[in-house]
């Protein structure tokens, strides 16, 4: 096998879904192999990650259909009924017409797999950033509620006394095309400080990190209100989430 044979077999490595003998030549491989050591340390971190969340994931309709769609395909164009036969031991190996039908759906599964693991991997990761800078002597933490009762949202912002911040949200509302959320200094009575832009994902959650203005550190209220997408200077809408 080549380089990229091996690369190729990290992944299902890193999910403990190679047989005992394609198991033995990666190992052998690795023994040699820095750069596909690395690569397997870090998809076995993101196996780690997956692990440490609640939120349960599945594929969407919509690559649940594309993969059907497959499937179908590759039925209608075969006339003839292929008898099964004894499948190969090797997953990289070339199967028959049903076996490609098969491949063609653990691989979509496995991809969908992976990209959920890469997203935990990185929301570790944010995770980590904000337990860093709350870590730090002289940060601080400020929690951002709902200006309405009613709302779910909320928010919680660290940062240190360099400025360096980190916002973590849940439970957003998605926001109109052309809009986003828009963090706010608010110091005394001086006019609101901007902040940056950030939009949710599909699940309500959004990590903002930021470089406070100086004159922003001593802040003691902090706002979020939704603006266009490139920002404001100034606020144009009511405060969703505050401090309190």
């Amino acid at each position: 096998m080549v380089h990229d044979d091996y690369k190729e077999m990290i992944p299902a490595r890193a999910l403990s879904a190679l047989d005992a003998t394609e198991e033995r030549a990666l190992n052998e491989h690795l023994e040699n192999c820095s750069e596909c050591r690395k690569e397997l340390e870090d998809w076995q971190a993101t196996a780690a990650a997956l692990s440490l969340t609640s939120d349960p994931a599945e594929p969407s309709p919509q690559v649940r259909e594309r993969i059907l769609s497959e499937v179908r395909k590759d039925l209608s164009s075969s006339e003839n009924v292929v008898p099964f036969k004894k499948p190969a031991r090797n997953i990289w190996s070339s199967f028959g017409a049903l076996g490609a039908i098969a491949a063609v759906v653990a691989f979509a599964a496995l991809s969908i797999g992976l990209a959920v693991l890469w997203r935990q991997n990185q929301r570790l990761a944010r995770d980590s950033e904000f337990v860093e800078i709350v870590n730090t002597p002289g940060a601080k933490v400020s929690e951002l509620k709902g200006a309405d009762p009613g709302l779910s949202a909320t928010a919680k912002l660290a940062y240190d006394r360099t400025g360096r911040a980190i916002l973590m949200a849940s439970k957003l509302p998605s926001v109109p095309q052309g809009k986003a959320y828009q963090l706010w200094f608010i110091v005394g009575n001086k006019p609101p400080v901007p902040g940056k832009t950030f939009v949710p994902d599909s699940g309500g959650n959004a990590v903002l990190k930021d470089e406070m203005p100086r004159e922003a550190v001593d802040a003691n209220v902090f706002a979020i209100t939704v603006e266009p997408a490139g920002g404001s200077s100034a606020p144009t809408s009511p405060i969703y989430l505050r401090s309190y």
